[in-house]
């Protein structure tokens, strides 16, 4: 009997630790900690998408070489994300889908011989979004607009920066693809 009840216990305490790690993710405010959090997550995903390639992904195969389409020096996307499926189901629960569709078609993202491609780009830029604060400017419904405080790493004045998270399928994504760049 004992061990029963300690089981449903166990069992209670875990759906309840579920729950409530939900509820945070799907409240229907988004705090100024959160929208921190997702803008930070938001620029580590735009940064990987662009380069080609998430650095967390386990065994994943990066071609070499570059090629040439309309102008622009292309490179293939590594396996992880080396589909348009792959890469918008690496986006989709930071970015709301508009922001995808957008972000590919501003950023000239193209399928090449059934793979996706990115065209080669600069890189990072010199904001420290890890000690960025922000304000809550706009909220209405089930959008939000932040805007970040964000200083240089190299000392020079901060930007200022405008991200808005709108509520898709109850959870709060950045709704452009470059927001946070």
């Amino acid at each position: 009997m004992k061990k029963y009840l300690l089981f449903l216990t166990t069992i209670a305490l875990i759906l309840s630790l579920n729950t409530n790690a939900f509820a945070k993710n799907t409240s229907g405010d988004l705090s100024q900690k959160q929208a921190l959090q997702l803008a930070l997550t938001a620029r580590e995903h735009f940064w990987n998408t662009m380069s080609g390639h998430n650095p967390k992904a386990k065994k994943a195969v990066c071609p070499s070489g570059t090629f040439e389409h309309q102008n622009l020096q292309y490179v293939y996307m590594c396996s992880d994300l080396g589909t348009k499926e792959k890469a918008v189901n690496y986006l989709t629960p930071i970015f709301s889908k508009s922001a995808i569709e957008k972000g590919f078609k501003d950023y000239h993202f193209i399928v090449s011989k059934g793979k996706l491609a990115v065209p080669i780009g600069d890189g990072d830029n010199l904001l420290n979004w890890k000690k960025s604060t922000a304000k809550l400017i706009s909220k209405k419904g089930g959008t939000v607009t932040y805007e970040f405080t964000v200083p240089t790493l190299d000392g020079s004045p901060s930007a200022k920066r405008k991200v808005t998270f709108v509520k898709e399928n109850k959870k709060w994504k950045v709704n452009r693809f470059d927001a946070v760049i």
